[in-house]
Formats: structure tokens, C-alpha cells, sequence
């Protein structure tokens, strides 16, 4: 597993959905994925719902080129 979403609740009970992946160093360690990037990234989100939808930025899922011209 390269990627999970953890579910954070602040002290006022507000929620938000982390993204995390395993330290570039530390392998056993997670981390927040902005850890990783070197830079500013957005990794929380307000609903279980878009987290997922932004999981596959992170978990190692290839982007697809076509060739349409030559």
C-alpha cells in the first residue's frame, strides 16, 4: 500500500480526511503526503468522498500518454 486516508477530528470536532503515504526515508513511518512533495500539495479535504477521488495522485498510479500526431 503507497497511499491511505486517515480520518482527522480537531479539537473543536470538526473532521477532515488526510491523504498519506509512507515516509521517502522511513518506509515504516506514514506521513502526510505534503511531506513528501517536497512543496506545498493539497492533501486534506473536507469529505471522505473527495479524499478518494484525489487518492490516485498519490498512490502511485501511472498517467496514460496517446501519441495523436507524428
Amino acid at each position: 500500500m503507497k497511499a491511505r486516508i486517515v480520518e482527522r477530528t480537531n479539537v473543536d470536532g470538526r473532521k477532515s480526511w488526510v491523504i498519506q503515504q509512507k515516509h521517502f526515508l522511513w518506509k515504516w513511518i506514514w506521513v502526510d503526503a505534503w511531506i513528501n512533495s517536497g512543496a506545498s500539495c493539497t492533501d486534506r479535504f473536507s469529505s471522505l468522498e473527495e479524499a478518494k477521488k484525489n487518492l490516485c495522485y498519490f498512490d502511485g498510479t501511472k498517467v496514460k500518454e496517446k501519441v495523436v500526431k507524428l
